[in-house]
């Protein structure tokens, strides 16, 4: 059986009748159209006296005949490139150790984002709350008397009233003061935790303040509106006031603590940061 090699790929095409001198064969690996350098090239080879195997599906060539490829060859010099790829690049395939501090970014961003968020609304909420504990202490807020029609027939009263806070009344507004004073260090440090979550530079920082995030910007105002609500036997304003008290802190904090224990981002932690 005459063999042509593809000049393009190599591969070995065994037509079953010798080609015609002026004929060309198709390969059916590349598609190269060529013409055979010679037409005797594998008729002169003597015949085998093993039994031929059972032939394969044979293609016919754009002049009519027919052909088919030594896929033994083809197999036997991929397994030989391939025995050679990994002896080139098996020394060098694991000589640079992998970063685990990818994988646990990609874990981080979210939550550490949505913490940030958190502090910051912690850190406002107590900007307004101290505001409003000292408004009365530095504004003085007039008493109106009502309109006394009668008012001009009798003896001038004295000028404007304004309403003076008690003894009481200040120590109250001062311990709000205190306490709004303490609401924005607390929203500072979950704001910190966030940033040392978000760039994988502190885990225990980062535990701290996903910890704090469970008391949210409204617990002032929960157990404020909880007090009342205890006094005066209200279900509704009760129920707010747990919102507020529960919202958005607990989820918050319970996501944050839930990815800081994964093993990859915990990883990523203990690996040292790299330098710029």
């Amino acid at each position: 059986m005459p063999v042509y090699p593809c000049p393009e790929c190599g591969a070995q095409l065994r037509p079953a009748n010798p080609v015609p001198p002026g004929k060309k064969l198709r390969c059916p690996k590349c598609a190269t159209v060529f013409a055979p350098a010679t037409a005797a090239a594998g008729a002169a080879q003597p015949a085998r006296p093993a039994p031929e195997p059972a032939p394969r599906p044979a293609a016919e060539d754009e002049e009519g005949g027919t052909y088919s490829l030594a896929h033994e060859d083809a197999e036997a010099e991929k397994t030989e490139a391939a025995a050679l790829n990994e002896a080139v690049f098996s020394p060098i395939k694991d000589r640079f150790k992998r970063s685990a501090r990818g994988p646990a970014l990609i874990q981080v961003v979210r939550p550490s984002d949505w913490l940030l968020r958190t502090g910051v609304s912690i850190c406002v909420a107590a900007i307004l709350g101290a505001g409003w504990a000292v408004w009365p202490m530095i504004f003085k807020v007039e008493l109106v008397q009502p309109e006394d029609k009668m008012a001009r027939f009798r003896p001038q009263q004295e000028g404007r009233r304004f309403k003076e806070l008690t003894e009481d009344e200040w120590r109250e507004r001062w311990l709000f003061l205190g306490g709004f004073v303490f609401q924005f260090a607390w929203g500072a440090v979950v704001c910190v935790g966030a940033s040392k979550m978000h760039t994988l530079e502190s885990y225990p920082l980062a535990v701290i303040g996903s910890v704090m995030a469970m008391a949210g910007p409204g617990v002032p105002a929960g157990i404020y509106m909880l007090q009342d609500a205890l006094k005066t036997d209200d279900t509704y304003w009760a129920f707010v006031s747990i919102l507020l008290l529960t919202l958005p802190g607990v989820p918050m904090s319970l996501w944050c603590l839930s990815t800081l224990r994964r093993e990859d981002v915990r990883a990523g932690f203990a690996e040292e940061k790299p330098e710029d």
